[in-house]
Formats: C-alpha cells, sequence, structure tokens
C-alpha cells in the first residue's frame, strides 16, 4: 500500500455519518463546497417560490370570492326591481283595461257626435267640468305642502304635488278607494319623511277630512229636504253613517281610551266567534296600531289650528268642486233649466251610494246611481253621453293623469337600475 492510498484511507475514517437513535447529523469536519451552497439557496428559494405559488392563487381567490358574490346579490336585486317596476305597470294597465271593458257603451255614434257638438257650443260649462278635478288636487296639494313643511322637510311643493296626484290616482283603482293614503304614505317615505312623519300627515288629513266633510255631508242632506229614488237614498245615508264608525270609535280610544279598548276587544271576540276574524290576538294588535296612528294624528293637530282650518276648507272645496261636474256637464250639453243646488245634493246621493261598491272607483253602481237619478231631470238621448262626459272628468281624467305618472316613475326606476349594472 502506497503512502497516498493510506492518506485517502484515513479522510475517508475522518468523513464519517454518525448515526445515532433517528437523528442523523454530519461531521464537525464536513465542509459545504461553494457549489452545494448555491445548489441548496437556490432549492430554497425555488421551494418558497413554488409555496407562493401555490398560496397565491388562494389568497386572491379569497379575495375576488367576496366581491363576485356581492355582484350577483346586486344583479339579482336590480332584475328583481326592474321586473317588480314592470309587473307593477302592467298590473296599473290591466285594472284599467278592465274599468273600460265594463263601462257602458250603449250610446250610439251620432248621438255622440252630436253631445260633443253641444260641448264645443257651451265652451264655459265645459271647461269647468273638466277642471274641477285640477281645482281639487291644488288644495289638496296647499294641505300636503302645509303638513310637510310643519315636520320641518321644507321646499317640497313638487312632493306635495306628486302625492296628491297618486293619491287620487289609487283612490280610483283600488276597492272602496282603499288605496290612496297608503300609496301616499310610502312616496311621503321616499321623498325625505321618516315613517312617523309620513304616517302623522296622512292621518291628520284624514281625520280633518272625514269630520270636515261628514258634518257638511249631512247637514245638506238634512236641510236640502231633496228625495230621489228610495234605493240610492237609503244606501247614501247607510254609507255616511257607517264611515262615521270608525272615526267616533277612534275618538273614544283618544278620550276614553278603557271603554275603547272594551268595545274594541267586544267587538272583535264577537267577529271572532262567528268566524269573521282568525285570528283573535293579531287583530287586536292591528287595531291598537291603527289607534296609535289615530293619536299620532290628533297630537300632530292639537297644536297646529291654522293647519286644520286648511284642512276643513280644501275638503269642502273639494266636496263641492267633485260634486258640482254634473251641472256643468248637464249645462254643457244644453240642460239650462237645472238648478245648481237641486243637482249637487243628487250627486253627492249618487257618490256616497256607489261608495259602497267594492269596484275601483265604484265602476257600475256609480253609472246605476247616476242613471237612477238624473233619468227623471235629463232623460231622452242624452243621458248616456252625460254619464259618460261626467265619469271621464271624475274618474278617468285622475286615472289617466296618474298612470302616466306612475308609468314615467317606474320607468326612470328601471333605467336607473339598468345603468347601476
Amino acid at each position: 500500500m502506497t503512502e497516498k492510498d493510506i492518506i485517502i484511507s484515513d479522510e475517508n475514517k475522518e468523513v464519517s455519518v454518525k448515526n445515532e437513535g433517528n437523528d442523523t447529523e454530519l461531521s464537525a469536519d464536513v465542509k459545504e463546497s461553494p457549489s452545494e451552497k448555491v445548489l441548496s439557496e437556490n432549492a430554497e428559494e425555488e421551494l418558497s417560490e413554488e409555496k407562493m405559488s401555490e398560496e397565491k392563487p388562494e389568497t386572491i381567490s379569497e379575495g375576488i370570492a367576496p366581491s363576485l358574490d356581492g355582484n350577483k346579490v346586486l344583479r339579482r336585486q336590480r332584475r328583481k326591481r326592474i321586473l317588480g317596476y314592470s309587473a307593477f305597470i302592467l298590473l296599473n294597465a290591466l285594472v284599467i283595461a278592465v274599468m273600460l271593458i265594463v263601462e257602458d257603451k250603449s250610446g250610439d255614434a251620432a248621438t255622440g257626435k252630436a253631445a260633443f257638438m253641444r260641448l264645443g257650443e257651451n265652451p264655459l260649462f265645459t271647461v269647468l267640468a273638466f277642471s274641477m278635478f285640477f281645482v281639487i288636487v291644488i288644495f289638496d296639494s296647499i294641505v300636503f305642502k302645509t303638513l310637510i313643511s310643519k315636520t320641518g322637510v321644507k321646499h317640497r311643493a313638487g312632493l306635495a304635488i306628486k302625492v296628491s296626484f297618486l293619491g287620487r290616482y289609487y283612490d280610483r283603482i283600488t276597492p272602496w278607494a282603499m288605496g290612496g293614503e297608503p300609496f301616499q304614505m310610502a312616496y311621503l317615505i321616499h321623498g325625505g319623511l321618516d315613517a312617523g312623519q309620513s304616517c302623522s300627515v296622512a292621518m291628520s288629513r284624514h281625520v280633518i277630512r272625514f269630520f270636515s266633510t261628514a258634518v257638511v255631508v249631512i247637514t245638506i242632506l238634512i236641510a236640502s229636504r231633496i228625495s230621489t229614488n228610495v234605493w240610492v237614498m237609503a244606501a247614501a245615508i247607510a254609507s255616511v253613517l257607517a264611515g262615521l264608525i270608525i272615526p267616533v270609535f277612534m275618538l273614544i280610544c283618544a278620550f276614553r281610551p278603557a271603554l275603547g279598548q272594551k268595545i274594541g276587544r267586544g267587538v272583535i271576540g264577537f267577529l271572532h266567534k262567528i268566524k269573521i276574524v282568525k285570528n283573535y290576538d293579531k287583530q287586536m294588535k292591528k287595531m291598537q296600531e291603527e289607534v296609535d296612528k289615530f293619536l299620532k294624528g290628533i297630537k300632530y293637530l292639537s297644536g297646529n289650528k291654522q293647519v286644520i282650518a286648511i284642512i276643513a276648507l280644501a275638503s269642502i272645496v273639494e266636496l263641492f268642486a267633485n260634486n258640482s261636474v254634473p251641472y256643468f256637464v248637464m249645462r254643457a250639453l244644453g240642460y239650462n233649466e237645472l238648478t245648481y243646488w237641486h243637482t249637487l245634493v243628487l250627486c253627492i246621493f249618487v257618490t256616497y251610494a256607489s261608495s259602497f261598491a267594492p269596484t275601483p272607483g265604484g265602476a257600475g253602481i256609480a253609472e246605476l246611481s247616476f242613471y237612477a237619478i238624473f233619468a227623471s231631470v235629463i232623460g231622452g238621448e242624452y243621458l248616456f253621453w252625460a254619464v259618460l262626459f261626467w265619469r271621464i272628468a271624475v274618474f278617468y281624467v285622475p286615472v289617466f293623469i296618474g298612470f302616466v305618472m306612475q308609468t314615467a316613475d317606474s320607468l326612470y326606476s328601471i333605467v336607473s337600475a339598468g345603468k347601476k349594472r
């Protein structure tokens, strides 16, 4: 063995691997070569890059996922809004189409042409007949503007006008004219009032309007001593008296709460026994909510005598303007022998007799009542056209204007929702 081999063997002995238990360690005499060190560093970098490349997609996907889900939710909400507004427009159009279908169409064309010519020959009364609705809206808008200003929301004349127009529209397309005030409250909230303020405005107006109108109507019907068709008179008087039940009960609840609660429990309990009311507790809660709304309105009005006077005046103007239309229509058709007072009283009978009808705007009953009362007054071939012109002035003009406003508002919302996509 040469000297060189001895040296190599000694070096190999020095480079030993010690295995103690499960731990493996290199001898202190073993030195990393520069090339090995570079390789190990590069391997660590590659491993760290691989780890980052594996982690990064995870992190990015986690960040994107919520935003994607949020966008889906927003798109779904906008789609629902668009479909909702579209369905609402179609529903309104359907209601109007049904009312047009059931409207009486028995008039002949020749007489209709002659009737239109008569309207042209008496332009003053024609204009008066078709402008009464706008007189009503002007006074009602003043009422809303006054009430809104009391809440601290100023410079909202446009909101007051819109709420007045749309309230009249929904009154005419819902059974028993029940839709006006709920929609007015919704538009007031949309216009910047909170729920409590909108409720106070709507209930304050309703309370004073009803009592003012009821007192004047009862006074007119008693003082006039004008009689007409017995069934129409009976229906009108029953309607006035039935309309007093709820406000009188509310007043009892306001000034004698214990008595009001006792009456409410008794009535609802009786209706529950005969299976008209299914859920007693739910109905009692609803009654209490309505009483609370009424009390809010009373409290709101208690220190505003000027507001009470404005609402009462607007209500009386509406009563006379609305029931003056038949007189102006008949004068426009050339029936000059009619007196204003007599025609006004007869029309009040028609208005309250048709309020029992569950059809939108009292359609059907209103025409029958008009025929029953005014057939003996004007008769002849122009009676149908008098009824038609009256219905156009007091019913279809408000419906047309309200439908256009509602459709424009809904289309604007649809376009706005589409732009946000």
